[in-house]
């Protein structure tokens, strides 16, 4: 079940098809993600245990492959922004825009390895496929695996 886009009202006062409180099951699932004591008539403890657990999940989903220096936490997305970036809430759009200020990779801690386009690549093992051909039509004999010898104690 996903506890994560219910509201408290929603997870207080709502029951499954098999008449299973949803409460019942949240705070069985909260309990298995952060172990100790819960208070379940408590609405403000409620509402700080879910509020913990949608963030759990929501840095969970986080893929971006940039992280800013720690100094640079929760710094404007661009002039006047109210956007605040940090490495929980970054996003490659943002990161982008980031980078796009002058001298920008020096927010970055880790930039992501840029690969080139599939293109390039088929391009390259193309070349790589048609040189082997012609060396092999030029000396077949050359391109043949070297002979190994046998070096087990006889």
């Amino acid at each position: 079940m996903d506890f994560s886009t219910m509201d408290i009202s929603t997870l207080t006062r709502s029951v499954t098809g098999e008449g299973v409180r949803y409460l019942e099951l949240f705070l069985k699932e909260y309990t298995s993600l952060f172990p100790g004591p819960v208070n379940p008539s408590c609405p403000t403890c409620l509402h700080n245990y879910l509020t913990a657990y949608k963030q759990h999940y929501n840095t969970m989903q986080n893929t971006c492959k940039y992280r800013l220096h720690a100094k640079y936490e929760n710094i404007p997305l661009e002039f006047g922004s109210a956007i605040l970036v940090n490495n929980l809430n970054i996003t490659d759009a943002h990161a982008q825009n980031l980078l796009q200020q002058p001298n920008g990779e020096r927010f970055f801690a880790q930039l992501p390895t840029k690969e080139e386009p599939i293109s390039e690549k088929i391009k390259t093992l193309k070349k790589v496929v048609k040189r082997a051909a012609k060396a092999k039509k030029k000396d077949p004999e050359d391109l043949s695996p070297p002979d190994i010898p046998n070096t087990a104690p006889a």
